[in-house]
């Protein structure tokens, strides 16, 4: 593949990684899209005292006639009896998005009380599939408050025909929604509402959602920017086409991400070794792309290089700097990468230490302090 082809693939593939959110990314564009056959996805979050939470997802699929029905029990007999596709990669999404939590906040975070069913709705036509898992240490808890924020460090998006409910089974009220949800259970008042709602299609800004709960009487009386420095709100619209263009570029870029890491780019178009391949004229300069070589690389093999370029370990905040990359995108591919061996990490306080296989420190101590 020429090297211009291959720039133009890899500047659609970081252009997509800028616009996904730290979420979406560490789910994977496709298992945020709403399955096939079914119409409506809702994200339900239940907050609860101790800061943990209940993530529920729940697909709703129309069903148009008695036949549909049959066919619907009977996967939902099956759903519930097996451990199909769609339940192992909810599995594996949750366990992935509290290792990405921990690193992104410092709070240690775990998925468990896995839950699922499926069944026809009593009285409509609809099927639902319902996934649930509890978030440990998912929320910021005070003496006085609960706060949702950080864990949407980077954003969050909404696509069509999707929601996002937020509910709570404390003593408290909400105090303060950021943006303002589209409908709450209460019309007249946030802090008597027991449930807000977000409606797609819909991306938020860092931060964001951010949703405080505290005592009913301090209802109203706080703003966002009093917890976070970040001060965003719902996009405003003037920029909605520059964010259309942006997510179609981030669900062409997840398509040439997995073409490229499993080899089918190059076994289609073809590579500047194979010999006999078709390639550009020797005699005609290749156009200057403005793409440096270490840009051509692999997140891994980048990753891997920068170590190299300095001693074999770094730490993981300035692996974050030099990239550009998001947080999220660098804590999901150290993970990644410490799986199969490439790397380890040492967590020093707040901080993770990344270092090539066989370059560990020798002590549990940074090996940067006396920097």
């Amino acid at each position: 593949m020429s090297r211009a082809a291959v720039a133009t693939l890899v500047a659609v593939v970081l252009l997509a990684s800028l616009a996904a959110s730290p979420v979406a990314a560490t789910l994977g564009q496709d298992r945020m899209q709403t399955p096939d056959d079914f119409e409506t996805t809702r994200f339900q979050i239940t907050l609860h005292e101790n800061g943990s939470a209940t993530w529920t997802i729940q697909h709703y699929q129309p069903l148009d006639n008695e036949t549909e029905v049959e066919r619907f029990e009977a996967y939902a007999s099956d759903f519930e009896s097996n451990e199909t596709a769609l339940y192992r990669d909810f599995r594996s999404d949750a366990s992935a998005l509290t290792r990405t939590g921990t690193d992104q906040t410092g709070r240690e975070m775990t998925a468990r009380n896995f839950h699922r069913s499926a069944g026809v709705l009593p009285g409509q036509s609809r099927g639902t599939v319902r996934m649930s898992f509890l978030w440990t240490n998912f929320s910021r808890v005070s003496a006085d408050s609960i706060v949702v924020s950080d864990v949407f460090e980077g954003g969050f998006y909404l696509g069509p025909s999707q929601s996002l409910v937020f509910e709570h089974d404390t003593s408290m009220a909400f105090t303060a929604v950021e943006p303002g949800p589209d409908a709450q259970s209460d019309p007249q008042s946030v802090a008597d509402s027991e449930s807000i709602t977000f409606s797609g299609e819909r991306s938020f800004n860092d931060s964001r959602p951010y949703v405080k709960l505290g005592p009913p009487s301090a209802a109203g009386t706080d703003t966002a920017s009093q917890d976070t420095v970040a001060n965003a709100s719902a996009v405003p619209g003037e920029t909605m086409w520059q964010l259309a263009l942006l997510l179609a570029v981030a669900a062409l870029g997840a398509v040439a991400a997995a073409a490229w890491r499993s080899g089918a780019a190059a076994a289609v178009l073809g590579s500047d070794d194979d010999g006999g391949a078709a390639t550009a004229s020797s005699d005609t300069p290749a156009p200057d792309t403005g793409v440096t070589d270490s840009e051509l690389l692999n997140d891994e093999d980048r990753v891997i290089k920068l170590l190299e370029d300095n001693g074999g370990r770094m730490k993981q905040v300035d692996i974050v700097e030099t990239t550009e990359w998001s947080k999220s995108k660098v804590s999901m591919l150290l993970s990644d990468m410490e799986e199969a061996g490439d790397i380890s990490k040492l967590r020093v306080g707040r901080e993770n230490i990344i270092s090539l296989a066989g370059e560990e420190p020798d002590a549990a101590g940074s090996p940067f302090d006396e920097e």
